[in-house]
């Protein structure tokens, strides 16, 4: 009588297992390439965006009668400054591109601002 050999004796079982252990090492090594690159571009997310770049500069108010004769609104309005909850009290971010900061702590809200970079005007809100 012939006897049975264990089921990881036979050559397909271990082709299979050595199969398993090999696309785990594969996938574990991807999860991790992936959590690396991740938190590298998380935590550099603020080094690459360009309205921090810049240095914050005094916001100097103008009047209505002044912006409207140097510098028309183009939709009858002028649009609102960015705030950001992390900048300090009275800092906002021009809505023109590059994105200028200016420190308007001197400037009334709902006054105008001159954005000096973008020559447009704003509203400091």
């Amino acid at each position: 009588m012939r006897r049975r050999g264990h089921p990881s004796d036979f050559p397909i079982a271990k082709l299979t297992t050595n199969m398993k252990v090999n696309s785990l090492k594969v996938l574990s090594a991807v999860v991790t390439g992936l959590f690396v690159l991740g938190t590298t571009m998380y935590a550099q997310r603020d080094a690459i965006d360009t309205r921090t770049s810049h240095a914050v500069m005094t916001g100097e108010a103008i009047t209505k009668a002044d912006a409207e004769k140097k510098y028309p609104a183009p939709n009858g309005h002028y649009p609102p400054a960015n705030r950001n909850p992390h900048y300090p009290s009275g800092v906002v971010a021009s809505p023109y591109p590059p994105y200028q900061q200016y420190d308007c702590s001197k400037v009334a809200h709902g006054g105008l601002v001159l954005d000096i970079r973008a020559k447009k005007v704003f509203v400091y809100p």
